[in-house]
Order: C-alpha cells, then structure tokens, then sequence
C-alpha cells in the first residue's frame, strides 16, 4: 500500500482534521518499522473514521476503538492522565487489525487480554508510553505467552487475525 494513498484517505475525511498530520507521523512510523504490514484495511476505514469525545460513561478506559461502527472512543475524563500519542498509536494499531467486529486476534472475544497487551506492547515498541500502562497485566501475559510460542507466531497471528496460529485450534 502506498502511504499517499493513505494520505490521500486521511485527508479525504472531514471527521479528523484536527488530528490529521498526528495520524500520519504515527502511519509513517508504523510503516518504518513494520513494512511488510499490509495497510489495505487500515486505509479503507481512514476515509469514514469518526472519534467521539465522551466519558467514563462512554468507554470505561482512556480509549476504545469499535471496530463495528469505525469510531474511535475517548474518555476525556481519562485523557489528561495518558499519554496521548501512546493512546492514538494503540488505537491506530487496532484500526490496521481491525476485521469484522473484531481486532488483531480477538475474534469473539475469546482472547481479549491477550490481544490488549500484545497491542500494549507494540505500542509500547513503536512510540513507549510517559505514563503507567492501563494495562499492565495483559502485558505481562502476553509477553510471556510470547516467549514460549516465539514472536512470530504472536505478530503473524495478531496482523493475520487469525487466534489458531498461536493456539492451533
């Protein structure tokens, strides 16, 4: 996928012009690191992203990205507590996985956990995070699911959605 194109889709969307060049800089990071990511799906639901503003009322943690209706949540309440960039990379990461009602491999739920903290850590990977994680045990689960099965497993399996790589089921 070509980044004008996601560009080019991020620019299209009136729903995030105050964010627009933030969510770029991260794309391009993202990219840098991961290349051989395909951005196919992350691209189609840039042009009809929407970001609503709420509370905890909204979304119980600083933010949740709805994979069903493309809008990312934001809990305001929470927000001046985060890390604001480590937020917008997680979400972003969730967005690139994002596959039916699902993202990375939590398919039905099934491994929720595991899939907030391998996204933690790739957050935490790509851009680190200046304030304590909302999600400290995932991490530690899923790093040390990771370390039995091996990294690639755990990244072919998250960008793949597809849960059966790690588990075989």
């Amino acid at each position: 996928m070509d980044l004008n194109e996601i560009k080019n889709s991020l620019n299209s969307n009136p729903n995030l012009t105050d964010i627009q060049d933030c969510l770029m800089e991260l794309i391009y990071l993202f990219n840098s690191k991961f290349p051989n990511v395909n951005l196919n799906n992350l691209n189609e639901r840039l042009k009809t992203l929407k970001i609503i503003k709420g509370s905890k009322y909204l979304v119980k943690n600083s933010s949740h990205y709805n994979p069903v209706t493309n809008e990312l949540l934001i809990n305001l309440s929470k927000i001046s507590d985060t890390d604001c960039k480590h937020i917008l990379m997680r979400e972003l990461l969730n967005i690139i996985t994002a596959k039916d009602n699902y993202t990375g491999f939590n398919k039905d739920n099934a491994y929720e956990a595991l899939n907030i903290g391998y996204t933690e850590r790739l957050t935490n990977f790509l851009v680190g995070n200046e304030t304590e994680s909302e999600y400290e045990d995932e991490i530690v689960a899923s790093n040390l699911l990771e370390k039995i099965i091996g990294d690639d497993k755990m990244f072919n399996a998250y960008f793949t959605n597809d849960a059966s790589l790690i588990f075989g089921n």
